[in-house]
């Protein structure tokens, strides 16, 4: 599968708040290269002249002095303006939108579950792999049901480990390990409505940061509007996170459909808190057609060692990352699912969304926030 999206940031941001060299950076050392070589050359010239006792010393540098500078100061100017137009000409000089880079990649992957069933006992084993020029993942899991109540409870239990190897912002391949463990709870009542409520912990070690993502530190200065000059975001090696989700679901007779409340809350040892709630309604039209708009709202509050420009490169804060999605931010999404039940053991769908991301934190740059058109097109055989 080629995987290809969107140009996304490189973590600088727009070229309007990047410390490019002032005119003077030119102008200064030129002229005073210049001016000391003139001003020596003078010197020497008329150094005879002293000797002789025709001038004073007073007279031998204040006349040097005036030649270098009537000599160096039209010199420098030129070159000044000259290196300060190529830099302040360039297209990119002016932009206030953030930088963007272009990635495309390839992917393998695969996957199988095989679901065990032994009385109210379910047991499901699964494996999965993929592959990509940077990244490669296996991933077992375990997961656990059981039903009882006359199946109107059931318990879940899980875990599942990731063993990947990453290549880093050096290329060189480094690994990255996720442990997941989750219990659940499903709980109908009556033939109507059930509730789910899950919790979940993570724990994540090895190389966490994005290697194409960087930071620019204002003691930088920058010399190319096209390139930015930045340093490679530094994350904790550890990562653990915590998430409680709980939905419940209600079928609405007199409308034939059904409608899903969900809340999602989650934090991280980043300090991250996010909160997610979504409301997606399920319209039966027939016997084989159903409609399903929904809505979905998230926000979270800034980890806390993003930030936007870094203030001096020689005193490094411990963890450093420019990454939008680390930033203070909320999304929209709405969209709409079809699904088509054509026989007995076949169904199709067909889905639109729209995504919308934005900054809440007032320094992040809007435009490093994306918004996207979602078309999906699926089918399910049923055995």
């Amino acid at each position: 599968m080629i995987r290809s999206r969107a140009p996304p940031p490189t973590g600088a941001p727009p070229q309007s708040k990047w410390t490019f060299p002032t005119y003077n950076y030119y102008y200064q050392p030129y002229y005073q290269n210049l001016y000391n070589t003139q001003y020596a050359a003078s010197i020497a010239q008329n150094q005879i002249y002293y000797d002789v006792g025709l001038i004073s010393y007073n007279q031998l540098t204040n006349g040097a002095a005036v030649s270098a500078q009537q000599y160096t100061s039209p010199l420098a100017t030129q070159y000044a303006n000259g290196a300060y137009a190529n830099l302040t000409n360039k297209p990119s000089y002016h932009n206030t939108s953030v930088p963007l880079t272009h990635m495309e990649d390839h992917r393998d992957a695969f996957g199988f579950q095989l679901p065990i069933t032994l009385g109210r006992n379910l047991i499901t084993p699964s494996f999965a792999h993929s592959a990509e020029s940077d990244y490669i993942s296996f991933s077992g899991a375990l997961n656990y049901s059981f039903s009882f109540n006359d199946k109107n409870t059931i318990v879940s239990t899980g875990w599942a480990l990731n063993k990947d190897s990453v290549r880093n912002d050096v290329m060189v391949w480094v690994p990255k390990t996720t442990d997941d463990v989750f219990l659940g709870l499903v709980q109908l009542f009556g033939p109507k409505a059930y509730l789910t409520v899950n919790a979940a912990l993570g724990f994540e070690d090895g190389y966490l940061a994005d290697p194409y993502r960087g930071v620019m530190f204002a003691n930088q200065l920058q010399f190319d509007p096209a390139d930015a000059a930045l340093y490679p975001e530094k994350r904790p090696s550890h990562r653990n996170t915590e998430l409680l989700y709980a939905s419940w679901t209600q079928f609405i007779t007199p409308a034939n459909g059904s409608a899903e409340f969900s809340y999602r809350l989650f934090h991280d040892s980043y300090g991250i808190f996010a909160n997610t709630a979504a409301i997606t309604w399920n319209q039966k039209i027939g016997k084989h057609l159903v409609i399903s708009p929904m809505f979905r709202y998230y926000v979270q509050n800034a980890a806390n060692f993003y930030g936007v420009i870094f203030p001096d490169s020689n005193y490094k804060p411990t963890f450093y990352s420019a990454d939008y999605r680390l930033s203070e931010m909320e999304t929209f999404t709405t969209g709409v699912t079809i699904t088509w039940r054509v026989a007995k053991y076949l169904s199709l769908n067909a889905g639109y969304s729209r995504f919308i991301m934005r900054g809440l934190d007032g320094v992040t740059s809007e435009s490093a926030y994306p918004s996207a058109n979602v078309f999906s097109l699926g089918g399910s055989v049923y055995f």
